[in-house]
């Protein structure tokens, strides 16, 4: 008597949740309608309510299936070849319903039933090609409560060998079991954002298959209880975790967690080329997270940084102790609209993490712009003193030392021939002074005939237009990545040609030095050589690097030619 009054009672419940339910739908409709097609995905929805709540409506499923299944949840009929099938689903239910059920007695009317699982593919089409991101998080609410409903139906089957029909707990386990697809809908109507569904949907997706596993490896042992009971104990830990893998690719196509994914970027950063390019690297980390279409980020300390298709839909704001450092444009995955509440939480935790090591990056960029203002000023100031020396001081001192030499030749005195040679000494002195500033040949005739000059020979080829007209340290720190490239190359590559272009492109003086030698190891130790290059060109600013491509050993320079 006891179970009869549950399953009446449940029987209660799925009519009261049904209209609870329908009344929510109307009202949110009625409130936040933008348009008259939204009523058809309600009206849809209430047909099912019905058809679900009311036994003598059950018929109403065969016209309420398909409806949903073309018009969820927006109310438009995608994709449209959908419509003439709704259409004659829905024609053949109003007359199953004024027949009072005698076509359903017809042969061909079990076909017509399971023809209408052909339906599902228009959702699916819909949703892989045509749905935006908050359409695809209500149909997933609607999985959720499919999925949960099976397990119910599964669950009373095992229970009681039957559903709806039979004992009271089959009835009890059927109404209940209904439940929450009636909720699914209601909530993807009504407030698909307001929980994380994709949370929910993974660990029911993840219980789900893990029960389904051990209970495969159940019915696969026929054997005694307690030999199940070894089995079940020894993989149960391997199938929840298999299955845990397997809800990660089902529900978030692999995408890491928050937590793994800052910390694949973290490694990246500590890396020393992560942490000469931080902005790219944060970049790369967020777009492989979310599996994104494209991004950019960009900052006015630091040149833009764009990957895949930057047409972006959500822009985040990288910030350190309340100041902006970069801004993130980002493109959702190709199909959607926009981030789903994971791909934010993932954005946010990396955001959050790469800010410190933006704020370092920063840092070292506003250094080495300061570096490189110095090292111009000095060799400007240096160029300026070396003139002075040569041009003015120099003639002076050696005009006073003739007047002197004049005056010891006339008078004969000892004091004056002392005074001459103490002047000479001075003009000697100067000279070295000057000399010793920056190279003569450097000031007096240009960088090319200072790279003849201190590198030329027989197996040099120079090639350089007339006149290059460039600021001190920039003709200076040219000269010196050329005086070492080229005495490497004769040193690893004895009897090769050497060639050295220079010319200058878009603001940057372009220097490269080749050789036809052996080329560089594949696995090759940077030396004091390559160090020195390489701190040579940042010190002005520039990048200096070997480049493998072709035979040979190729090193290319850009100096920028305006100090940042």
């Amino acid at each position: 008597m006891t179970a009869e009054v549950l399953a009446r009672a449940g029987e209660v419940a799925v009519v009261a949740t049904a209209l609870t339910l329908a009344a929510l739908v109307v009202g949110h409709a009625v409130l936040r309608s933008r348009g008259g097609r939204r009523w058809v995905a309600v009206a849809a929805v209430l047909l099912v309510y019905a058809a679900m709540a009311a036994p003598g409506l059950a018929p109403l499923w065969f016209a309420a299936f398909p409806l949903v299944a073309a018009t969820f949840p927006d109310g438009r009929v995608t994709p449209r070849w959908l419509a003439l099938p709704v259409l004659a689903c829905v024609v053949l239910t109003a007359l199953e319903l004024a027949s009072g059920g005698a076509w359903s007695e017809l042969p061909w009317w079990p076909w017509f039933a399971m023809s209408q699982l052909l339906l599902l593919v228009g959702p699916v089409v819909r949703y892989r090609r045509r749905a935006t991101t908050a359409e695809r998080v209500a149909v997933r609410w609607v999985l959720l409560g499919v999925l949960l409903t099976l397990a119910g139906y599964a669950v009373t089957q095992a229970a009681f060998g039957a559903i709806g029909t039979g004992s009271p707990g089959a009835r009890l386990g059927a109404s209940l079991a209904i439940l929450p697809v009636m909720l699914g809908l209601a909530v993807g109507l009504v407030a698909p954002a307001a929980v994380d569904v994709d949370a929910a949907l993974h660990v029911v997706t993840a219980t789900l298959l893990t029960v389904s596993g051990l209970t495969l490896v159940v019915l696969a042992v026929p054997a005694e209880t307690w030999v199940r009971v070894v089995v079940v104990s020894l993989l149960g830990a391997p199938t929840a975790l298999a299955a845990r893998r397997a809800a990660d690719w089902l529900v978030y196509r692999s995408r890491p967690d928050p937590q793994r994914a800052v910390d694949r970027m973290l490694v990246r950063l500590s890396t020393p080329s992560g942490h000469d390019d931080a902005a790219r690297v944060v970049l790369e980390a967020v777009v492989d997270a979310a599996y994104l279409a494209g991004g950019r980020i960009s900052g006015d300390w630091f040149d833009a940084v764009e990957i895949g298709t930057p047409d972006a839909a959500v822009r985040s704001q990288v910030d350190f102790r309340g100041e902006p450092l970069a801004t993130l444009e980002l493109a959702p995955r190709r199909g959607e609209s926009d981030l789903t509440r994971r791909d934010r939480r993932v954005v946010a935790a990396l955001v959050a993490q790469a800010a410190p090591s933006l704020e370092a990056a920063r840092t070292l960029a506003a250094l080495q712009e300061s570096r490189t203002r110095v090292v111009a000023a000095r060799e400007e100031e240096r160029r300026r003193l070396r003139r002075e020396l040569h041009d003015d001081l120099g003639p002076t001192l050696s005009g006073i030392a003739l007047s002197a030499s004049a005056l010891a030749t006339t008078t004969g005195s000892a004091d004056a021939a002392e005074l001459h040679r103490e002047i000479r000494q001075a003009v000697t002195r100067s000279r070295e002074l000057a000399y010793g500033l920056r190279p003569p040949v450097l000031d007096d005739h240009g960088l090319v005939a200072a790279v003849h000059d201190r590198v030329g020979g027989p197996d040099l080829r120079l090639e350089a237009p007339g006149v290059l007209d460039l600021p001190a340290a920039v003709d200076l720190a040219a000269l010196r990545i050329t005086q070492e490239a080229v005495t490497n190359a004769r040193r690893h590559a004895p009897g090769s040609t050497v060639r050295v272009h220079l010319r200058v492109e878009s603001g940057c003086l372009l220097l490269d030095v080749d050789d036809d030698g052996p080329g560089l190891p594949v696995e090759v130790r940077a030396g004091v050589g390559m160090h020195a290059l390489a701190e040579r060109a940042a010190e002005v600013g520039g990048t200096a690097r070997y480049d493998r491509t072709g035979p040979g050993c190729r090193l290319r320079v850009a100096l920028p030619l305006v100090a940042p």
